[in-house]
């Protein structure tokens, strides 16, 4: 059955705590050997056709894994069947080249071949079909911040530079961020915010990268638009610190300096004498301020009785 159109943003709603989602599915992919395999999951993979059993038991297994921690942190984060619903998604669309690839199909038969077992907990999610283009919206989102993490992590290694890992990284980030931006026709729907949250996250890595040097930081790729910041505002600085003393010697020793000293005198000689004139022209005005006053006693008219 395919979402709801009504609900679309609330779908993206898990990406609030994508951290803690993405730190527990990378468990899932690399479980240890004693958790590995659910009797259970080798049953449903034979009476389930997904079109390949080995994919639909390391799919069940997986989910098992899955469930266990979801079911741990339900009660601090509800959308943890928002998650599960991206997750299974997301799994569907790169293993089942079978027609029968619902997800709610799918989750319920997990569901129901897990539920006997005492270790399994049920979340009683209701699943449903994403469509393409917003499942690879959110594929798009969950990459990045993959990505971010995965850099993070580079930098705070106590070990030697892993240089093609940080390159490989954040080149990624900055194509899938590119492709992205493509995808925000409009400004006031989730995806795009959640992905300006993504760019401000992304962002606190690079005084993180600076701090280890220009041997370190030119192995990585910022975002579009932010490439050459650093660079432009260090070469602006430079350039402005560097004319200083120069114009220091220019004034000085060269026949340029003796030109502008000249000028600079011929100005102060201007600004000098028309502070003079204008000095001379208040005092006239003060002189003749008593002419005016004689003059005007002259003016009275005289009448005989």
């Amino acid at each position: 059955m395919s979402c709801s159109s009504n609900k679309k943003d609330d779908r993206f709603d898990f990406f609030n705590n994508i951290d803690t989602y993405i730190k527990e599915a990378k468990k899932i992919k690399n479980p240890n050997p004693e958790i590995t395999s659910h009797g259970d999951c080798k049953i449903f993979s034979g009476q389930i056709d997904l079109g390949n059993i080995e994919k639909a038991e390391s799919l069940c297994n997986s989910f098992a894994r899955l469930n266990k921690f979801l079911v741990t942190i339900k009660k601090e984060d509800d959308n943890h069947c928002k998650f599960l619903n991206y997750w299974l998604n997301s799994e569907l669309s790169q293993k089942c080249s079978s027609e029968n690839c619902g997800v709610r199909y799918i989750y319920n038969g997990m569901d129901s071949y897990l539920f006997p077992n005492e270790v399994y907990s049920s979340l009683n999610c209701e699943l449903c079909n994403i469509n393409k283009v917003e499942l690879h919206k959110m594929s798009i989102l969950y990459n990045l911040h993959d990505k971010r993490n995965e850099i993070h992590d580079i930098i705070n290694s106590q070990e030697n530079l892993e240089a093609s890992k940080l390159h490989e990284s954040s080149t990624e980030c900055f194509t899938n961020y590119k492709k992205g931006l493509a995808m925000c026709n409009n400004k006031d729907e989730n995806f795009c915010k959640l992905l300006e949250n993504f760019k401000t996250e992304y962002r606190k890595l690079y005084s993180m990268v600076e701090t280890k040097g220009h041997d370190y930081s030119k192995y990585f790729q910022r975002l579009p638009g932010d490439e050459n910041s650093n660079i432009i505002s260090t070469a602006v600085t430079g350039t402005v610190v560097g004319l200083i003393p120069f114009f220091g010697v220019l004034y000085k020793f060269t026949p340029m300096g003796q030109l502008l000293k000249s000028k600079i005198g011929i100005l102060n000689n201007d600004i000098s004498n028309n502070d003079e004139e204008m000095t001379n022209i208040s005092l006239i005005q003060q002189e003749n301020e008593p002419i005016r006053l004689q003059q005007g006693t002259y003016n009275i008219k005289y009448q005989s009785l």
